[in-house]
């Protein structure tokens, strides 16, 4: 039975031979549309045959369709349909699974190669058409480019390769500004869509048409075909990489800092990945004169990691750095708010109660005021009335209120502090910091904001330490309140935390310390040892850094283990050794 076989697939790999020897290779499409509809006949006769071979026959047939030559009349027909047949007759074993979907992925790539970047093509002999998905709000497409077309960034992630059936397309389509595109990069709209095979068949003129069908992908999905199914290829990544070789906001950093009234209507939560109310959110948050493209590094390893990338939605803050960090939490809280409570009103579940959040440097700042109560702590630092005694400025308390009051947000279930100033940094008071301060703008609606409420409420009703931030009317700019000396960022350092947090410490030096005097030699250029230090904290890291430990392997290593925690689950990590930067 063996041999018989074997004798039958040596005998049908002839004839596709000889076909190529007579007939033009398909894709090709020689001029000669005769030859190809007669090479189109012969296909017609060996699909036929391919539909009455049973299970093992195409498990020692379809293997050698991989080595036929480039110029064998319609090669990746053959081997397309092969593949589909082949899927379709029973579960595989794994060696034979992964030789089946490198025939079917490699074969459809052949034609979504002739076709893109049209969603059609039209000859004679070959018709294909692409139908493709809306995206989760119900609007289209209107532009589609192969993943394996993208280049990463960084060289160590080029080499990877997604496991699974089908081929990964990015689409993309213009960001109207509207409804949930509010809160998606204003770049666009990026989703990873898999291409699979809907249908193959022949017209009466022996036109072949290939139907092909296109499947947004948001987690993992299966593919069945008749009793089997399989899993789909989910390439989440490439569709962050179209994005940042899109992306704009780097244009922003020094406007954000200096001007930021030229980048503040550009404040708000951003999506990467499409808004789900059945996954954890994570939320990463920028810090000085910086941009959320600092998260390459995290975002694109979640992505490419396989329980990561179905496990959570990642959310990119951004902000104008000019203002104080306290007035750009309230904005950032209230923008988180009002995108959590519009999830959950769509039906929200447990995961989205329970984001993670991820803040660098000045981002450290702002991710406190999520999970601490001030009760009235911040207020009387600065001022010597409580709310309920300046009634007569009720209406300027309301706007300004929540920049001193706030309490923590249900729905955080963690925080990682990175190169966090939570002591403040004596860098904010260098003359360097000076000068660079005499050229911030603060935007017009913080301004007006603090010199209309101090105004109402009287000068006087502030308290000396405060009166060297807001006497002046027009408030503090984020780098002087970034000073050792600022009231409020001692105030909230003494703030105990209503999640458990853990920190990452940046190091140009030493990566481990055992005393006062050791520790105090630690410093990441900008930020010391114990400023960053966290006491309370349940795991605290060193990691080789420059104020950049978001891009330090150590730092992105320990950040994905914390990670992979379960939700509500916070517990000491195992740490590699310490390792050199090469």
């Amino acid at each position: 039975m063996q041999k018989k076989l074997q004798k039958c697939s040596l005998l049908f790999l002839c004839l596709f031979l000889f076909a190529g020897c007579t007939s033009p290779h398909f894709l090709k499409l020689l001029p000669s549309t005769q030859k190809a509809l007669e090479a189109n006949q012969l296909f017609n006769y060996q699909y036929a045959r391919m539909q009455q071979m049973s299970a093992e026959e195409l498990a020692l047939y379809c293997p050698d369709l991989l080595n036929l030559p480039d110029e064998t009349a319609n090669k990746s027909l053959l081997q397309l349909s092969c593949a589909q047949f082949w899927l379709s007759s029973s579960h595989l074993a794994n060696t034979e699974l992964q030789q089946a979907t490198t025939l079917y992925n490699q074969s459809l790539t052949h034609f979504l190669r002739l076709m893109l970047p049209k969603q059609k093509y039209r000859h004679p002999a070959l018709r294909i058409v692409l139908e493709p998905p809306l995206d989760e709000t119900g609007l289209p497409f209107e532009d589609f480019v192969l993943a394996s077309d993208f280049q990463a960034i960084k060289s160590h992630h080029q080499k990877i390769k997604g496991t699974g059936l089908g081929v990964s397309l990015v689409a993309a389509r213009e960001n109207t500004g509207k409804g949930w595109d509010k809160n998606y990069p204003p770049e666009g709209i990026f989703r990873s869509v898999t291409v699979t095979l809907k249908e193959l068949k022949f017209t009466k003129e022996m036109q072949i048409q290939l139907t092909l069908q296109g499947h947004l992908m948001q987690s993992a999905a299966q593919l069945q075909l008749t009793s089997a199914s399989y899993p789909l290829l989910y390439d989440a990544a490439s569709s962050y990489l179209w994005l940042m070789q899109q992306a704009k906001l780097v244009d922003l950093e020094l406007p954000g800092l200096f001007n930021a009234e030229l980048a503040d209507n550009k404040l708000g939560i951003y999506s990467v990945t499409p808004l789900q109310n059945d996954k954890q959110p994570l939320l990463l948050i920028h810090g000085l004169n910086s941009s959320p493209l600092i998260w390459y590094e995290l975002t694109m390893a979640v992505l490419l990691d396989e329980e990561l990338k179905q496990r959570y939605q990642i959310w990119h803050a951004y902000y104008p750095s000019g203002p104080p960090p306290f007035y750009n939490s309230m904005r950032i809280r209230k923008k988180l708010d009002e995108l959590h409570g519009k999830l959950n009103a769509d039906g929200g579940t447990k995961e989205l109660d329970q984001m993670l959040v991820v803040g660098h440097s000045m981002g450290g700042i702002i991710s406190k005021t999520l999970i601490q109560n001030t009760d009235y702590v911040l207020w009387d630092i600065s001022f010597t009335e409580r709310p309920e005694q300046i009634g007569y400025a009720q209406k300027e308390l309301d706007n300004i209120q929540d920049i001193f009051i706030f309490k923590a947000r249900p729905y955080i279930d963690k925080v990682v502090f990175i190169d966090t100033p939570h002591g403040g940094s004596e860098y904010s008071e260098s003359l360097l910091a000076k000068m660079a301060s005499w050229f911030i703008n603060l935007p017009k609606n913080f301004t007006l904001l603090m010199s209309d409420f101090i105004l109402k409420l009287g000068p006087d009703k502030i308290t000396l330490p405060m009166r060297e931030y807001l006497g002046g009317g027009s408030g503090p700019h984020s780098v002087q309140v970034l000073s050792p000396r600022h009231p409020l960022l001692q105030g909230l350092n003494k703030l105990d935390y209503q999640r458990p947090v853990y920190s990452i410490i940046g190091s140009d030096g030493a990566l481990s310390c055992k005393d006062e005097k050791s520790c105090s030699q630690i410093s990441d250029g900008v930020v010391p040892f114990f400023s960053a230090h966290q006491a309370k904290a349940v795991q605290e890291v060193i990691v080789p850094s420059r104020h950049n430990s978001y891009q330090s392997p150590q730092a992105l290593e320990f950040l994905l283990q914390v990670l992979h925690q379960p939700a509500g689950e916070a517990k000491i990590l195992p740490v590699a050794p310490d390792k050199p930067d090469d």
